[in-house]
Parts: structure tokens; sequence; C-alpha cells
């Protein structure tokens, strides 16, 4: 709970310090003495936007200090999860500090050490709420909040369910991401499969290898080398059968030569041997010869077939502004684009069906919230309207209307709307357009006084809650603010006494002219100051006994 508010330099405030209690605390005081300037100090000092018009006219830098006691806040309030965090001692009072300098933006502090005026604001709003004239009850976030805040309460479980829904929600979205990012990858490659498609069927008629131009052209240098040759073997061919037939020829000496050496002479067998041998060598040589012209041949055949392989390549080639020796290299990478193409649809397929599944796991979830959102709106609703009368609202009807929409988020489908019917006979209607000003500071207290044991709020400022009612309602609502400080801590800013006299502390704000500049005071009113003071809020600036005792008997009454 807020246990000091210190202000240094702030508009019409020079020095104040505040000590405040537990309970119900009423701040009071004339128009324009400057109890908007408390509210704007406190404001400051839990991270709110500040503006150098708050210093002090004269003044250098503007001070706010504001003491919270978090002893009694159990370890697992978001606030003492976020000190740890930070790490701040849990234990020790809370001191949240601002400055504003005129000639910056000004600085924060936690407990004497620097901070962002971010981290100020976030535990700020842990800790303290600051309720004006209600505006935002009308709008859908807060009522949604508060209804899962009462949810939570009456049904722990709601807390778990919610932490999932939330889960689930990045699952799902984030699926939704990946799988986008997948048809986008998908789409670009189908961009191209058309000319993969045309290219891996060209390539595939024409079956490139790899390195084959730089090997055809080769072997076709190695084949116009043996053309060469082949000239020479053929004439040597023609040689040896025309015009005389030299096997013929050596063949018919060797056989005359045997034929007419009968006595053997030496000479003459060595030269028929000679022949004979002469005759083998040559057969030798024509087969090689021979042998050698049929190879040409072949190669001529070959050779031809290179060029026809070759102009195949480089047709092909042309055709796709490729080099030909990038044929093999390009078909294998169409071939590797078609199979990716095919597999990506797979994993497309495998995508959508996570995605389906996160989704439903989600819908599940939201539906689950749902339910449990229904139920814990008519245990809210039966609450809220069971305190209404004693606001002096005995046929105002309270329905909070729980919808589902076609507008997933992390809380889930639900759209919530509190409806009212302030008067009987009346039609339920939004609150903006069902319930008056003071209709609706007697709603925003009802669910308050309902909704102080389920929240983490300790302490709640209320902004003059009490315009537009007097007398029987307003005391109503002062009877409810003391109900609603024994739970937590209140502060109203107030200018009706019916509703003052029920504080347990009381605060008189006051405006007077001091060394030829108007200034703030505030000042803590015990028995007889505090007398006075409702005395003069029921009569006005001349205070009379009839007034002093009106305001004896509202305290008697209020006690």
């Amino acid at each position: 709970m807020l246990t000091g508010l210190s202000i240094r330099d702030v508009v019409l405030i020079e020095t104040l310090d505040l000590q405040f209690s537990s309970g119900f605390s009423a701040l009071t005081g004339e128009t324009g003495a400057g109890k908007s300037i408390l509210l704007d100090s406190l404001s400051l000092a839990l991270g709110m936007r500040g503006d150098t018009s708050l210093i002090r006219l004269g003044a250098e830098q503007a001070v706010v200090s504001a003491e919270f006691d978090i002893s009694a806040l159990e370890v697992t309030h978001p606030l003492k999860i976020i000190l740890e965090e930070q790490g701040f001692d849990q234990e020790q009072p809370l001191i949240l500090r601002r400055i504003l300098s005129s000639g910056n933006k000004g600085r924060a502090f936690l407990n004497g050490q620097p901070v962002s005026v971010g981290l100020l604001k976030d535990i700020g709003q842990l800790i303290l709420e600051i309720h004006g004239q209600f505006d935002h009850l009308m709008n859908a976030q807060v009522q949604n909040e508060l209804l899962d805040s009462f949810a939570i309460g009456s049904n722990p479980e709601m807390k778990q369910i919610l932490l999932f829904l939330e889960g689930a929600y990045r699952d799902w979205k984030k699926a939704e991401e990946e799988l986008n990012q997948r048809r986008i990858l998908q789409q670009e490659t189908q961009k191209q499969q058309a000319y993969y498609r045309q290219i891996l069927e060209d390539l595939d008629k024409t079956s490139p290898k790899e390195q084959e131009e730089e090997i055809l052209l080769q072997e076709r240098l190695d084949i116009a080398h043996y053309g060469k040759i082949s000239e020479a073997v053929q004439e040597a061919l023609t040689a040896l059968r025309t015009p005389v037939d030299l096997q013929g020829t050596l063949n018919t000496v060797q056989k005359n030569l045997e034929r007419v050496n009968a006595i053997e002479l030496k000479d003459l067998t060595e030269t028929t041997q000679a022949l004979d041998r002469a005759s083998i060598e040559v057969q030798e040589a024509y087969e090689r010869l021979r042998s050698l012209y049929d190879l040409n041949q072949e190669s001529a055949e070959r050779l031809n077939k290179i060029e026809e392989r070759l102009y195949e390549l480089r047709s092909v080639s042309r055709k796709y502004g490729l080099q030909p020796m990038a044929l093999y290299q390009t078909h294998q990478e169409a071939k590797d684009a078609i199979e990716a193409l095919e597999k990506g649809q797979e994993h497309l397929s495998q995508y959508e069906a996570i995605l389906t599944q996160r989704r439903d796991a989600y819908n599940d979830l939201a539906d689950r919230v749902h339910d449990l959102r229904l139920k814990a709106a008519r245990m809210l609703e039966d609450r809220v309207i069971a305190e209404l009368p004693a606001l002096k609202l005995p046929h105002a009807i309270l329905k909070i209307d729980v919808r589902k929409q076609d507008l997933p988020g992390p809380r889930g489908t639900d759209h919530i709307q509190f409806l009212i019917a302030a008067n009987k006979g009346q039609d339920l209607a939004p609150l903006a357009k069902a319930a008056s000003g003071g209709e609706m500071a007697r709603l925003m207290l009802a669910l308050k006084v309902v909704l102080a044991h389920y929240g983490y709020i300790s302490t709640i400022v209320f902004d003059e809650i009490d315009t537009g009612v007097g007398g029987a309602v307003a005391a109503a609502i002062g009877e409810r603010l003391a109900l609603l400080g024994k739970n937590v801590q209140v502060l109203a800013i107030t200018h009706s006494p019916q509703v003052a006299a029920f504080a347990r502390q009381h605060f008189h704000v006051s405006k007077r002219e001091l060394h030829d500049r108007m200034e703030t005071f505030v000042t803590s009113l015990e028995e007889e100051k505090r007398l006075e003071e409702l005395a003069r809020m029921l009569s006005g600036s001349v205070v009379t006994t009839e007034a002093r005792a009106a305001a004896k008997q509202l305290l008697e009454s209020a006690q």
C-alpha cells in the first residue's frame, strides 16, 4: 500500500510530505485548491508522462517520491517477480522517485537506483490504480480484463488455461508465418518450374555427360591424326596388290627354286628359306595394314558420330544460352530443382498439417476459456447486481455479454461487452449509452467491491467518484468505499461530506497566499478540524451551528 508521498516544487506545492494509512482515506477541499496536483504528482512518481509545466515557477526541477509497503504481497505477486528479475530487494519498502528538470526529459529512480521511466510505469501499474470519470470502463479491453480478473480469482484453472491459450496462439501464428514463408518459396520455385521442366525434357533426350565436349574434341583430334596415317596405309596396300601381286610373286619364285634344287645347293636352300620368311612377313605386314585400314574406316564413322554429337550438344547449349561444358551440371540442377519442387509440395503439406493442428489446439483452448468466461460472467453479474441496491440502484441490471467472434487473439476469440439497464423498464444497452456519470461511478464501485478479493492491486485512487450524486446515494458510495477499504487501500478525492464521513483518514487541501504567491497545502484532519471541514462542505463558506450538528451526525452514522 501507499505509505508516503513526498512532493517538491510541483506547480503550487513547494514542499509537501504526506503519510497514508490503510483503509479508506478522503481528500477534500474547495475547487481549485490543488487536489488535481496531488494526482498529477502521484502519477508522475508512477511513471506516467511528465510535463515540464509541472515544475513550480522559479524552481529548476520538480521531485516526487512515492513510498509503498510491499511486505504483505505474496512472492508470486507480479510486482515481486519484476523486482526479483531486476535485482531489487523484495522485502524493503519500495520507493519510486521521479525528477523533472527544465533542461532535460527527467530521471527515474527505484530505491535510489536509476531506472527507466518504463520500468517505473510497469511497477506502478502493478500496485496502484487511478480512476477518473470512468471513461475507461467503456473500453472493451478493460471490460475483458475485469471479467478475466474475476474468472481467475473464482477459478484458479482459468489463469493456467489463459497462459496455455497465449502460448497456443503464439505457436499457431508461428506455424502460420512459417507456412507463408514456405508458400512464398514454393511460388518462387514454381515460377521457374516451366523452365526447368522444359530444359529437363531436352537434356533427358540429350543425356549430356560430364566433360563430354572436351572428351569429344580430344577424340576428334586423335581421329584426325589417324586420318593422315590412313592415306599411307591405303597406298601401301595398293602397292602390295597392284600392279604385281608381291605375295604371289614370292611364292612362285620360292616354289621354282625348290623344284630345281635337287642337289640341295646350300645357297639356293638359304635363298628359298629367305623367300619363305619374306613371304610370311609380307603377309603379316599386309594383314596389319589391312587391320589399320579397317580401323581407320571405323574411325571415319566414329568421326561422323562425334560431329553429330557435338552439333547436338551445341544446339541445346545455344537454345538455353549455355556453354556446352555446362550442360551436364545444368542437367543435374534441373533434376534437383524438379525433385525439390515435388518434395517442397510434400513439405508444404506437412506445414499445413502442423498449422491445422496448432489452430485446432488454440480453438480447443479458446472454447474452454469461453465456457469459463460465461460461467464467470453469470457469477459476476449476480454479485454486482447484489451490490447495486445499496448504491441506490435497486432496479439496475448488469448483463455481461460474452460472444465469440472471428477475430482470434492471444486472449481468445471472445468479444466482451458490459450492458446495463440502470432503471426499471429500460432495455439493456452498452454502458456509454445507458448509464449516467453517477451511475457509472456506482457501477465501477460495485465492481471494485466485488473484485477486491480477486485482483493484485493494493491501492485504488478515485477522483471525484461522487460527481453528479448527493444525499443518500453519496452516503451509499461512502459506505462502499469504506467496505472496499477493508480489502485494499482506497484514496478518494471527493466534494461530498457524506462520502468523506466514512473515511478513516481525512486530508484537507487548501490554497493560500504566501510570500506573494499562491501555494497549496495539505493537512491531515483530526476530530474537531474534520468536523469543521464536513460542516463547511455542508453549508458553504459560512459554517453554522446546524451544519456542525449535521456533520457530527454524519460522522456518527458512518462509524
